[in-house]
């Protein structure tokens, strides 16, 4: 069975040379991991590697870390803390699978539950709303470019 070791090393071979920290504090880049093996990997597990890293290895490590420290899962384990302040608590797996569930959703579930997490925020999606992002969630609009749009209307509002 793969680990997650295993799965560093496949990310390494699609990226190359990169910075980490744990496993190689002292060392300014990492080229290989000794610890896994990516040929352990099953075919399903490479594409998803392979999709990660097209999908995010451009962003640096400062980039990637405020993606993920904006997410729900991260905002919970910390709590009321400080964003400069340490913390050890674990962010919750079923959280995370909840929140990232969503990502891989049908079109329908991908809306409703957009509209849950909005309504949690004390937003509410009209279904003019709904339909733009149904049309996010099918791939027909790009969210940067419904968000374009969006800051285009308010715009032309305030004029």
């Amino acid at each position: 069975m793969a680990t997650a070791h295993d799965v560093a090393a496949a990310v390494l071979g699609e990226l190359g040379a990169m910075h980490l920290y744990r496993h190689h504090r002292g060392q300014l880049t990492v080229t290989d991991w000794p610890l896994g093996e990516a040929s352990r990997l099953a075919t399903a597990q490479v594409d998803t590697v392979r999709w990660v890293t097209e999908a995010y290895g451009r962003f640096s490590a400062a980039e990637l870390s405020t993606m993920t420290h904006n997410e729900l899962p991260w905002r919970v384990a910390r709590g009321a803390l400080p964003e400069s302040a340490p913390s050890t608590e674990q962010v919750d797996v079923d959280l995370m699978r909840a929140y990232y569930a969503r990502q891989v959703a049908s079109v329908e579930t991908a809306v409703v539950l957009a509209s849950a997490n909005a309504a949690l925020e004390g937003a509410e999606f009209d279904e003019d709303w709904q339909d733009r992002l149904r049309d996010v969630a099918s791939g027909v609009l790009s969210a940067d470019d419904l968000i374009a749009q969006e800051v285009a209307r308010i715009s032309s509002e305030q004029r």
